[in-house]
This record gives C-alpha cells, structure tokens and sequence, in this order.
C-alpha cells in the first residue's frame, strides 16, 4: 500500500473509532446516572487493573503496553467525563479537599497549589498532566521529588476553584491520587 492509501485506510479506523468511542461515553453517561443513585465511587482501581489485564492478555508484547495505557487513558477520560455529570460528588470532594486544608476555597484567587504522592513508576504524574491539558488547566510549575520509591508531586494549577473544568479536575484528582492535598491558594 502507498502511504496515501495507508492514511485513507487510518481515516476509516478512525471513523469507526469516533463511533465506538461516542458510544463508549453514552455507556459511561448511564454509569454516572446509576452512580448518582447508589452513591458508588467512579474509579474503582481494582475494576480498572482487572480489565486491562484482561483485555492486554491477547495483545502482542510489542503493542501491549502502548494498549494498556491507551485503556488507561480511555478509562480515566471517562471518569472525567462522569465527575462532570456529578455535581453532588464534586461539591462534596471540594469541601473534604478544602475543610482538611484548612483553606477557604471561596476567596479570590487564580492559582490552586496541590500536592500529591504516588509510587515510582506508577502513570499517576502522566495522568495528572493528561487531566489538567483535557480540562483546559494550566500547570504552570511542578516539583518532583522521590524518596523511597514514593513520586511526591508539588504542582500549581492556573485556575480557579469557581471554574467546572477545575472542579471536575480537583474532584478527580481529589478521589484518585494517593494524599491529594489543596496547599495554597493565590
């Protein structure tokens, strides 16, 4: 095949990925309306490891890892996409997150501080900057250290907590980072 035909045949996988992925989020839609009623968490860690390892077993080992992360990545656009179906989640990760910061998230301000730890190797820092480009959120400094094979995180986001992009993204991080922690306010 040319390459003209090659990127003719990637635009029809492409169309039939748009469908699927539509679909995927109508499903996902569902889910966030069933989780309203029964109060269930989103990220269900455990639910998520099981179903890429599930679905990595047949993938042969040069694609595997780069299927893995495209579920991971799929999987934690669709928690985003929920939380922002969820209002009533978000307000009340917003005021765990701002009652065990000892801040008032209502005053003025247009940056956030956060802090966050996860293991070394983990993709959580990777997912991190994922969620805040998807939700529009600029990171405009980040500070890594690691002790113990632990990734501790110090990042400030641009923004401000009135914003739904950053309620979806601090609700989130709120429910999925280990030790997600609001620091600071400017």
């Amino acid at each position: 095949m040319s390459l003209d035909e090659i990127r003719l045949h990637i635009d029809a996988v492409d169309t039939q990925v748009k469908k699927l992925f539509l679909e995927r989020m109508d499903c996902a839609r569902q889910v966030a309306q069933e989780k309203a009623k029964t109060g269930g968490d989103v990220f269900v860690q455990s639910r998520e490891e099981a179903i890429i390892d599930g679905r990595t077993a047949d993938v042969s080992p040069d694609r595997q890892a780069e299927y893995a992360y495209f579920l991971l990545l799929l999987m934690s656009i669709s928690r985003r996409y929920q939380y922002g179906l969820l209002p009533d989640m978000r307000r009340q990760v917003l005021e765990e997150l701002g009652s065990r910061s000892g801040l008032d998230l209502n005053v003025p301000h247009t940056e956030i501080q956060v802090c966050f730890s996860c293991a070394l190797g983990e993709p959580k820092l990777a997912l991190f900057s994922n969620m805040a480009a998807l939700n529009g959120i600029a990171v405009s400094s980040l500070t890594l250290t690691t002790q113990d094979e632990t990734q501790h995180v110090r990042a400030t986001l641009k923004g401000n907590v009135q914003q739904e992009n950053m309620q979806r993204l601090l609700c989130q991080l709120g429910k999925e980072l280990r030790e997600f922690t609001i620091t600071g306010l400017c």
